[in-house]
């Protein structure tokens, strides 16, 4: 009996640390994406059904997205393979090319929408600050890009002349 009770406790015991182990913490840059998301939404300051609606808009519009990239790259991989081929003719790439552009312009419209959805729920203050906090944040991107380009042309350089 005790026996049978220490093998109970046991097995209980490594199933709690199997799922402990199988249960990841949120990744650092799902963290930050967090951060972030809060940081806009008290930048804006949103009211508790504005948030709940962009999160629901965000969610379905990354469903969609991902449904119609996960589309898109498979088709692009079949005209990789496609081309591939020496005997493959431009009437026989055609249609999946058309596929392709089709699936593309879903994309654009996927974020046209996306955007409309997002003005229809803020107000118009609220849209044009958010407007302005995307520019600030694709500016700030820009100028890290381009600060890393030129410390690594720099280095590239450096890398050259120490080579002759």
């Amino acid at each position: 009996m005790k026996r049978t009770k220490l093998i109970i406790i046991g097995l209980m015991v490594m199933l709690f640390a199997a799922s402990a182990a199988y249960t990841q913490p949120e990744s650092k840059y799902q963290q930050h994406r967090d951060k972030q998301r809060e940081h806009i939404f008290e930048e804006l300051n949103l009211t508790p059904q504005q948030q709940k609606k962009l999160e629901d808009n965000r969610m379905m519009q990354r469903q969609e997205t991902d449904k119609i990239f996960t589309a898109l790259r498979d088709k692009q991989a079949k005209l990789h393979e496609m081309l591939k081929s020496p005997t493959v003719s431009k009437i026989a790439v055609k249609p999946l090319a058309n596929e392709i552009k089709s699936l593309q312009a879903q994309l654009f419209d996927q974020r046209i929408n996306g955007i409309f959805a997002v003005k229809e729920i803020l107000t118009p203050e609220q849209f044009a600050k958010f407007q302005q906090m995307t520019r600030n944040r694709r500016e700030g991107k820009k100028e890290r890009f381009e600060q890393w380009r030129e410390k690594r042309k720099c280095r590239d350089l450096g890398q050259k002349e120490t080579e002759k």
